[in-house]
């Protein structure tokens, strides 16, 4: 994560906090961030062809995502920036593959059929958005994606369609985890295990409450209710794998996270690596390669995960041979009339691009795809409500 365009103002002693309102001013702010991440995220997808490299993809999102929220509130002194860094996973690879230069996997170029996952995340004072999408190299509507894979792809966008719309206040989240459940079902392919959709909060993107896939019972959240007003980032990422289950290769892996708790570090390059983080980095998830001396900075961040400093994000894959992975995620806020979209839905995904032969047969599926994801209903005019008063009751 590259360093905040600004510290933030500290109120006068014995001022009073001011809370902003959702509705006008946070939400504005989310709205803000989604559409940075948005035409970042249409920026990597119209570089991704055959021969472009993983390296330069990362860099292209980072390098979006930083002059858009460059762009915004000069004038003021906000906080903005990355709230997650690019990352480009490719077939097997499920998420968090970002690589640095100098690791020999970044050059790794494009071929064509190949699935990339791109996600990355913007941050309007602390108030973060994140989205992902799935991409096949060189697909078009004269050469569709097929197969398993277009099952995988279009499962991954009815699933996300499906959450949506179930997103409301008092919903359960285990309620929505059974329904996406189902919906991936449908087109023979499998939730990743423990994915997880995180209660957004400023500057946090892993709050307490949580809505898990294909969970182990070990690892089941707490039931929780959805409120109003909640931001929530929705991950939808399914395998052509036969039980969802992955593999972490933490050789690879170079996204991590500052942590509330405290050590004195032994190392001195630990420490100024850590000082750096602190600095550079905030709350948010970063990039080692977002940190001046990267090899340096690989030696520190380890001694700084052994005692919980950082946490790693590490790079998942599917280890069944020839596995396929596909990812969805939208940010939204839960909301009386439906779930409001604060990044958009997916722009290079279609049915014209992407013909899978599978349907959705589930009655209770189809009834909930069938459903509006925000409520239009307008007020009765005082005529109309007299008509409806003087019309018989229902047998």
């Amino acid at each position: 994560m590259s360093a905040p365009a600004a510290a933030a103002t500290a109120p006068a002693e014995g001022a009073e906090t001011k809370v902003e309102n959702f509705a006008d001013v946070t939400l504005t702010k989310y709205k803000l961030a989604g559409e940075v991440s948005a035409k970042a995220i249409k920026t990597v997808i119209a570089a991704i062809k055959e021969g472009a490299t993983v390296i330069d993809l990362c860099q292209l999102g980072d390098k979006a995502v930083e002059e858009g929220t460059a762009a915004v509130y000069k004038d003021k002194k906000v906080l903005k920036g990355l709230a997650f860094p690019t990352t480009v996973s490719i077939n097997n690879i499920v998420c968090n593959y970002a690589p640095l230069a100098t690791d020999e996997a970044a050059s790794q170029a494009l071929k064509a059929g190949d699935v990339v996952k791109i996600q990355l995340g913007a941050h309007i004072d602390g108030l973060a958005t994140v989205n992902a999408e799935t991409v096949v190299v060189g697909a078009t509507v004269d050469k569709p994606v097929t197969g398993r894979t277009a099952d995988a792809i279009k499962a991954a966008h009815v699933a996300a369609d499906v959450a949506i719309r179930l997103m409301k206040p008092g919903a359960l989240n285990h309620d929505i985890s059974k329904q996406v459940e189902a919906a991936i079902a449908e087109f023979g392919v499998k939730a990743i295990e423990g994915m997880q959709t995180n209660q957004f909060n400023k500057n946090e993107i892993d709050g307490k409450k949580k809505i898990v896939l294909n969970a182990e019972p070990s690892s089941r959240p707490d039931a929780a209710k959805l409120e109003e007003d909640e931001v929530y980032g929705l991950d939808i990422s399914v395998t052509t794998g036969p039980d969802g289950k992955t593999k972490s290769d933490e050789s690879r892996t170079t996204i991590y996270k500052k942590t509330n708790s405290t050590y004195m570090l032994k190392m001195a390059t630990s420490r100024k690596v850590f000082s750096e983080i602190q600095k550079k980095a905030g709350t948010f998830p970063f990039n080692v390669r977002s940190l001046d001396d990267q090899r340096r900075a690989r030696m520190g961040v380890k001694e700084c995960a052994n005692h919980g400093l950082v946490v790693p994000f590490n790079v998942l894959h599917d280890g069944t041979p020839g596995a396929v992975t596909a990812q969805v995620f939208l940010t939204v806020a839960v909301n009386a009339k439906g779930a409001i979209r604060l990044t958009p839905a997916p722009t290079w995904y279609s049915a014209q691009v992407v013909k899978s032969e599978k349907e959705v047969q589930d009655d209770a599926i189809k009834a909930i795809l069938a459903t509006s994801v925000r409520s239009t209903n307008k007020k009765k005019n005082k005529s109309a409500k007299k008509d409806d008063a003087a019309a018989p009751a229902s047998a």
